[in-house]
């Protein structure tokens, strides 16, 4: 015998009131948002406060400039900036073209005695090139920025342009911990 088949009748669904739902809620939304005004106040910036701590810095592979001030027996003050590795085998190439020299007997130092030497006083060209070779040196070379708060911040940005000048754009500001009350 032949099974007789129902013919199929198509669904419909109607969506009129799922559209009416989300065009009210439009509605809704548009006509209460409020939106900033827009004002003529200069820009209110918050300066960050290091609460980190940042005395974490790496023990390898990693060099630290430190800025500060020394007075002079006449009562002028001098800002100086010292260059120092980590690694005692980068020492004695990074700092052999700086062209050091014994203050004793004027000679060029051995590489044994650069080794030795944790840091070194620079002036702002001499800094050019120690983070010059220190990027040849050691690619992977961290940065390290310890000033002293009272040095004046073009000191501390003309050390930030002699390192973005040898693509060291990765560096840490050493600051002292904000004190918990």
């Amino acid at each position: 015998m032949a099974k007789v088949k129902l013919k199929r009748h198509g669904f419909r669904l109607d969506m009129t009131p799922m559209v009416d739902v989300g065009f009210l809620l439009l509605t809704f939304f548009m006509l209460t948002a409020k939106f900033k005004p827009q004002s003529d106040e200069p820009l209110q910036i918050m300066l960050p406060v290091a609460a980190a701590d940042t005395t974490k810095l790496p023990d390898a592979n990693l060099a630290t400039i430190q800025v500060g001030l020394k007075a002079r027996p006449t009562g002028e003050i001098d800002t100086v900036i010292e260059f120092g590795v980590s690694n005692e085998k980068d020492r004695a190439p990074i700092y052999k073209q700086l062209n050091l020299t014994d203050p004793k007997t004027g000679a060029p130092l051995s590489d044994a005695q650069l080794a030795m030497k944790s840091g070194v006083v620079v002036t702002k060209t001499t800094l050019e090139t120690a983070v010059e070779q220190a990027r040849l040196q050691n690619p992977s070379m961290r940065y390290a920025i310890d000033a002293d708060s009272a040095v004046n911040f073009g000191t501390i940005d003309d050390v930030m342009h002699a390192l973005q000048k040898w693509g060291a754009t990765r560096m840490n500001l050493v600051t002292m911990n904000k004190q918990k009350s």
